[in-house]
């Protein structure tokens, strides 16, 4: 299987730089389904690597054209691309789903990518929170011609009921409290794989892709000095070695927070 990385530029509708990768497997087919990924909310686009690789090996009755998975712009790779917006008053403590959709039609509205998505048999793929995103994507944009829709455990809520209320308040207690700067990524990966860590049920292979993604690009390395590193999961910050969760807390305890769909 053979990936590929593509940064769709901003648009009208979506001010940020976001980037894709689309992976096509060894036998792709003409006529086959073309799955689109999104992610949960602090992860990126690459932990998906995985489960993809995996899932080519026991899908073969069915058939796929391509597959592709798209950062969240204020997570991943994206997250550095779009760091001095980020980081600007209009969005420092503020973020939504409907920022994942506005990246997620981008993508699927351009053609500078080489590919026509109104030609495809499209099937939209979903975990956690990046559910959200791809139900506001459907509803606001009917005329997108999805084939079908998986999620894999949603995080949606139903606005304003009490169950609803009480999660979305403890996830922004979650996010506000937990720890999101190490001195080092060893240090980072020995504290999120730990008994009890925020990623403890990662498959091995899963929360090593979350920290240290390794391709024909190199996204973050320990070095004595952050200069020209680029960020997946985790960033560089200004202590020598340190790193930093890509997500700020403050934007994921606000989307928890921000009623989505109505």
């Amino acid at each position: 299987m053979r990936s590929q990385y593509f940064i769709i530029q901003p648009c009208f509708g979506c001010p940020f730089r976001t980037e894709a990768i689309r992976f096509v497997p060894h036998q792709s087919f003409d006529d086959g389904l073309t799955l689109l990924f999104f992610h949960a909310v602090n992860l990126h686009k690459e932990t998906f690597t995985i489960l993809i690789t995996e899932l080519m090996k026991i899908i073969s009755p069915v058939r796929i054209h391509d597959i592709w998975a798209i950062d969240n712009p204020n997570q991943g790779r994206s997250a550095s691309l779009n760091r001095p917006l980020l980081e600007s008053e209009e969005y420092r403590d503020k973020w939504s789903a409907t920022e994942y959709s506005r990246a997620a039609y981008a993508l699927l509205s351009t053609t500078s990518h080489g590919t026509d998505f109104s030609r495809r048999k499209l099937v939209g793929v979903a975990h956690s929170g990046g559910s959200t995103g791809l139900m506001i994507l459907q509803k606001r944009h009917p005329e997108i011609p999805f084939h079908g829709i998986i999620l894999m455990d949603p995080g949606i809520l139903p606005p304003d009921r009490p169950s609803s209320i009480t999660l979305a308040r403890l996830f922004n207690r979650m996010a506000l409290s937990k720890r999101d700067t190490w001195a080092s990524i060893e240090e980072a990966r020995q504290d999120l794989s730990r008994k009890g860590g925020a990623y403890r049920g990662f498959a091995p292979a899963t929360l090593e892709s979350f920290l240290v993604w390794l391709s024909s690009f190199i996204l973050i390395s320990v070095r004595s000095k952050c200069t020209g590193i680029q960020e997946c999961g985790l960033r560089c910050v200004a202590d020598a070695g340190a790193v930093t969760l890509t997500c700020s807390k403050a934007q994921e305890a606000v989307n928890s927070q921000t009623k989505h769909i109505q």
